[in-house]
């Protein structure tokens, strides 16, 4: 098993501004790369933002939620992926069809790894709770992904660690 290292990135997200919190993304993919990162992680709805979701309507909710993979935060982190040659991981608001998601991604260069709803959504009720727990293979490592909350079930932990 090859050692890893991963960035672990968090910065303060400008709400509903997707194009500032990419660029975010960016400049501190390029800084984790120059610091010897295998991996670039971000932190839980980093695309949209995230407290302020409290305040929104069902309808302004569905607006800024996007489709994941095919969405254009989700494309935006696969050519990030390709440009910094790492694989990176981000949270943002997800839709799939009239339904919503607290939704982390990974990606890498070649594309789409795999996406992760979180279990216990509570930010709005408007936002449905994922139902699966999710790993996937990424740098010779099988890895899990839980979001924030979801870390303090300590049955959440121990079933996605035995999915490997």
């Amino acid at each position: 098993m090859q050692e890893i290292r991963i960035g672990a990135a968090q910065f303060e997200p400008r709400d509903n501004d997707t194009a500032y919190n990419l660029s975010r993304i960016e400049s501190l993919t390029a800084r984790a790369v120059e610091m010897g990162a295998n991996i670039v992680s971000f932190h839980e709805c980093c695309i949209q933002g995230y407290t302020f979701l409290m305040t929104l309507t069902r309808n302004q909710l569905l607006e800024i939620a996007e489709p994941v993979p095919d969405g254009p935060s989700t494309q935006k982190l696969i050519e990030l992926s390709k440009q910094y040659e790492v694989p990176i991981l981000a949270g943002l608001l997800e839709r799939d069809g009239d339904r919503m998601y607290n939704t982390y991604v990974a990606v890498k260069q070649d594309g789409f790894v795999a996406k992760h709803r979180k279990l216990h959504a509570f930010i709005s009720d408007h936002i449905d709770s994922g139902d699966s727990f999710t790993t996937f293979e990424l740098c010779g490592w099988t890895c899990g992904i839980l979001i924030c909350y979801d870390n303090n079930l300590p049955e959440n932990v121990r079933i996605t660690a035995m999915k490997g």
